[in-house]
């Protein structure tokens, strides 16, 4: 897989595009940046924010973990997923809809930006953040790792889109 261009890509953040911008500096010609390109030091800032997700080839597929997770991002999620994979984290349509993201991330080797909304505690708390997934690979072709900022847009207490 080679860094594609990645067309129709929206980055409303700042934040968002001072990583693109800096993943697309470490890119070689074609190739995607490993994570051995990457320097916290730079990124010192957006740290509390970021994450780092193994890709995980099974027999079955393609699995996530948690490698790395931010501070700010433990803090309002009320745990730590370090360690952990998408499916002992997640349910249903969020698990279903962060494989297939994260999915065709890796296929492609292209950056993504999406919303989401994560049910802290269902019915009764929520976070709406802007997530900014950059696929990185140790050979600079097969995609292992995938690196995530997220942009806190609301932490609310009541939703009212769900019954209570």
């Amino acid at each position: 897989m080679s860094a594609a261009p990645d067309g129709g890509l929206e980055l409303r953040h700042e934040d968002h595009q001072a990583l693109y911008d800096y993943w697309r500096s470490k890119q070689q010609g074609d190739r995607l940046p490993a994570r051995a390109d990457i320097n916290p030091a730079d990124l010192r800032y957006m740290l509390p924010r970021l994450a780092l997700i193994d890709v995980l080839r099974e027999d079955a597929g393609i699995a996530f973990r948690y490698r790395l997770t931010g501070t700010e991002i433990v803090n309002r999620a009320g745990r730590d997923p370090t360690g952990k994979r998408f499916d002992e984290l997640y349910r249903g349509d969020y698990l279903k809809t962060a494989q297939e993201t994260y999915r065709t991330v890796v296929e492609t080797g292209r950056a993504h930006t999406s919303d989401r909304v994560y049910p802290l505690v269902p019915g009764r708390e929520y976070m709406s953040y802007d997530r900014l997934l950059l696929p990185l690979a140790a050979d600079g072709v097969t995609v292992d790792m995938v690196m995530l900022l997220i942009v806190v847009l609301e932490h609310r207490n009541i939703d009212p889109r769900w019954p209570s």
